[in-house]
């Protein structure tokens, strides 16, 4: 549900750093001290990484061999078996009470170690399912992992399994070389994300004492910039979606007696979707965009400041498109990062297969909308259905089926989380991690602090163009190792970083 339009927003911050006898991390200007692991215990992490990474390869090529596609119900049986190897892969390098739960067909697999008194808990999330795939538009069979060029092919290589192999490792690591992890840890694996995780808010209202003690929390559903910067998420947007069925009669009608005289639900339906937007692609209800945060001069001028304004010509190119569309008094940037879009995302009516001379009954059309800072989901899809059914021709019935999946999180960047990911991302990489909104959607990152859990700061290694969500999904085995060793010096991060 996330990342369809991936670019760079804000300022830079850079610290000052040191290291002391006792091997710390200092942001100076904020009074942050991270603990960080000894170079003994460094050599030792690299080695075990080296000498296991066929095994660790191997393994998440094990779980990409599960078409894990949530939103096909014939797949539900394969989303069983991610989640139960998940579950033995946990058991086996020395995690505590491994469990999966399903919850309206839909999995979670948890697992934890809480072994310290005294230090904070982490909470760690990421996703096994993954995006169905058109086989016929690979290289390679997309569950049948393959390595070319140092990166690995296949569904769900790197948006999410990728990510939470390379997360299981590290932990495995830290176990293998110290004895014990360095911080109390909890796992929350989503079999759900890619259909907005409709389970999730569900599971977390019925384990509240789960979620009680938890004290951090870190998405490893995250990105990188390249291979010399981390990147960091300033923000999402929420999302919501509208199923809409139109109905004109009770059977399809032979267009040669009852043509010019029956209303047409494939028409019906075409007249409403065109009434929802301007001419300039904004969308046409009145008062839509009122909930949406307003941003100031100063925060629109420093998006300005720092986006690369020949995207916009090198994309229009790229994707054979001839103009943008949308909200002309916002910038191409903004428009995807902090306002709402809606998008029809399918529509079906009529005979498709061939030749048909009827006039169609039934019409049906999905709609989006990706929702900005401050808009509720919930009034969006009130403000959709009340539009579909004032501007519904000829007396038809309408139905709708409507899911929302998440708000839009923006995340204080002075927030302790956050801030120690930025450090550890400023010390691995030598250099401050880029700050971002996005207009993709992690549902997690809106359901789990309203469930009552923590804020969760999004750490992680894929690419931008790395193909997740389309063909020839891949990942870069040299992303997996940083990944690795990010997540071994975050764990060692938040060390005695207990909230008072």
């Amino acid at each position: 549900m996330k990342k369809n339009l991936i670019y760079y927003f804000t300022l830079l911050v850079f610290f000052s750093y040191n290291y002391d006898s006792i091997a710390q991390s200092q942001d100076r200007n904020n009074s942050l001290v991270l603990n960080k692991a000894t170079q003994k215990q460094l050599k030792e992490y690299d080695s075990f990484f080296v000498e296991n990474h066929k095994r660790h390869i191997n393994e998440l090529v094990e779980l990409i061999a599960i078409p894990t596609m949530s939103m096909q119900p014939e797949n539900k049986p394969e989303l069983k078996k991610a989640a139960d190897l998940l579950k033995d892969m946990l058991h086996t390098i020395g995690m505590e009470n491994t469990e999966v739960y399903f919850t309206n067909e839909l999995p979670v697999v948890t697992a934890t170690y809480t072994r310290h008194k005294r230090q904070p808990t982490i909470l760690f999330y990421g996703h096994f399912d993954v995006q169905p795939v058109n086989k016929e538009r690979w290289k390679s069979d997309p569950f049948s992992a393959e390595i070319r060029d140092e990166r690995l092919y296949g569904r769900g290589a790197t948006d999410d399994k990728g990510p939470i192999i390379a997360l299981i490792s590290a932990i495995e690591g830290l176990i293998k070389v110290d004895g014990n992890l360095p911080v109390n840890i909890k796992l929350l694996l989503d079999g759900g994300e890619e259909m907005g995780s409709p389970h999730l808010p569900i599971w977390l209202a019925s384990n509240q004492d789960w979620l009680s003690d938890i004290d951090f929390g870190v998405n490893v559903d995250a990105m990188m910039n390249n291979d010399n910067q981390g990147m960091m998420w300033k923000g999402l947007r929420g999302a919501a979606d509208l199923e809409v069925t139109i109905t004109s009669a009770n059977t399809d009608l032979h267009s040669g007696i009852y043509g010019g005289v029956a209303p047409n639900a494939a028409l019906a339906a075409s007249k409403v979707i065109a009434s929802l937007w301007n001419k300039d692609g904004s969308i046409a209800i009145k008062g839509f965009y009122d909930g949406l945060r307003q941003y100031s001069e100063k925060e629109r001028k420093e998006i300005a400041a720092v986006v690369d304004q020949d995207q916009q010509a090198k994309d229009l190119k790229k994707f054979g498109i001839d103009q943008w569309i949308g909200e002309r008094e916002y910038s191409f940037y903004e428009r995807p990062w902090i306002r709402t879009s809606v998008d029809i995302t399918g529509f079906k009516a009529g005979y498709t297969q061939g030749k048909a001379s009827i006039i169609p009954h039934t019409a049906w059309f999905r709609m989006l909308a990706r929702t900005g800072p401050d808009h509720d989901p919930k009034e969006v899809l009130e403000m959709l259905k009340k539009h579909v059914k004032d501007s519904l021709p000829w007396g038809l019935k309408v139905d709708f089926k409507e899911s929302v999946m998440g708000t839009a999180p923006v995340f204080d960047e002075s927030d302790l989380g956050f801030r120690i990911g930025k450090q550890v991302l400023t010390d691995f990489f030598g250099t401050p991690p880029i700050i971002l909104y996005i207009g993709g959607t992690v549902p997690a990152l809106s359901s789990i602090p309203d469930g009552g859990g923590p804020n969760l700061v999004s750490v992680g290694f894929q690419r931008g163009d790395e193909n997740f969500h389309a063909d020839n999904e891949y990942m870069r085995i040299e992303s997996f190792k940083k990944g690795q060793r990010i997540y071994v010096n975050l764990l060692h991060a938040f060390v005695n970083q207990l909230n008072e």
